[in-house]
């Protein structure tokens, strides 16, 4: 049977505010986000339990092991943090605290940028990874040349044409030329469709009506 030894929320006495601001603003996004120390007591070996960090958000879970290993006598499960019995063990408990900010700051880097959160993807960030992500030129881009020899000559136009309304619509209301897919949302198809519905053309298109 696995057992495992469970840390939730400790923190430095110095930064029990912030922590305590740090979980209601994070409430207030509806978001939930916890970091929590483990020992995986199913690998123990030589008495010494190798420590995981947890994270959780939204239901999202996923584990990072630290590469470290304590004596299980010298683990206070209920804090999840080694009991600070010697140097050594102080020195690995403020290691753990700037595993947990750290991984705070992974997880206000995604939340600032909007994204959608999961435990993966602050895993990933932490550990240097970074998902390949694509953009929506680059979509409007592989759609055409994969259709080119598959749709009629005049819808293939009108396709070109959308995608240069497309261009035309981020240069003029959101200063860009291009975003990512995950940025896309009800909002950004709102705003497309009044732009086309406001747009004059200047070439023998008719402007929209309906």
């Amino acid at each position: 049977m696995k057992r495992e030894v469970i840390f939730c929320g400790s923190r430095r006495k110095n930064s029990d505010n912030d922590f305590k601001t740090q979980k209601i603003n994070f409430m207030r996004n509806d978001n939930t986000f916890g970091i929590h120390f483990i020992l995986r007591m199913n690998k123990v070996k030589d008495g010494k339990g190798p420590i995981y960090a947890r994270i959780v958000i939204n239901g999202s879970r996923c584990e990072i092991s630290l590469k470290k290993r304590v004596e299980i006598r010298d683990w206070n499960g209920s804090k999840g943090l080694a009991k600070p019995k010697s140097n050594d063990l102080k020195f690995l408990n403020n290691y753990l605290e700037e595993v947990r900010g750290q991984l705070a700051d992974c997880y206000r880097q995604i939340h600032l940028e909007k994204k959608l959160l999961n435990a993966e993807q602050v895993k990933n960030i932490w550990l240097g990874f970074k998902k390949e992500e694509y953009t929506l030129n680059t979509l409007m881009d592989y759609h055409n040349i994969q259709l080119k020899e598959v749709l009629a000559p005049g819808t293939l136009k009108n396709y070109f044409t959308t995608v240069r309304y497309v261009k035309s619509f981020l240069r003029s209301l959101h200063k860009t030329t291009d975003i990512y897919l995950a940025e896309l949302n009800y909002r950004f198809i709102s705003e497309f469709e009044m732009f086309l519905r406001k747009h004059i053309p200047k070439d023998h298109q008719k402007k929209i009506t309906e």
